[in-house]
């Protein structure tokens, strides 16, 4: 009895162990750098892949950092929540900030999964990114943080247009 006692005290302190240093990457993160996802869906089935038997889109991640230290942040994984949408980053992506005054724009494709139904609208799904965020003076941190899905993207150039 005390062998099992002892045995879930350990994983209990485990488990808040991993929960705290979670938070503490998910703070880092947001410490260093302002990021929102946008979506866009295709035109016409095979814009961005040629396979004209797949519907796919596009995540748009716009970026700002708040630590001028930063010099980019290297995204490693995307993992959208919503089960019909499936990233395959075949790369990496790197947010550039070490020559540049203002925001970052990168994107990354994702596909729409037939099977697991139609998807409209993305607005307040999460988006889980994990990576490394490199500094000028400082070591690389690694982050993972959860982010939620903005409305359709739209070009800077057309916001700025429609005001």
């Amino acid at each position: 009895m005390v062998l099992i006692s002892a045995i879930s005290v350990i994983l209990l302190f485990i488990i808040i162990y991993f929960f705290a240093k979670s938070k503490q990457r998910e703070k880092l993160f947001g410490d260093a750098v302002s990021m929102q996802v946008n979506y866009l869906f295709q035109d016409r089935p095979g814009q961005y892949s040629g396979d004209y038997r797949t519907k796919s889109g596009v995540f748009v991640f716009r970026s700002e950092r708040r630590d001028e230290q930063l010099k980019n942040v290297v995204i490693k994984l995307v993992k959208p929540d919503h089960p019909a949408l499936v990233v395959n980053l075949e790369q990496i992506v790197v947010v550039p900030f070490e020559n540049k005054k203002g925001d970052s724009d990168v994107s990354v494709r994702f596909k729409l999964l037939k099977k697991n139904g139609e998807v409209t609208a993305l607005e307040g799904k999460g988006i889980r990114i994990a990576g490394v965020l490199n500094y000028a003076n400082r070591k690389p941190k690694t982050f993972s943080a959860l982010l939620k899905i903005g409305a359709l993207y739209q070009s800077k150039e057309l916001s700025d247009q429609s005001k």
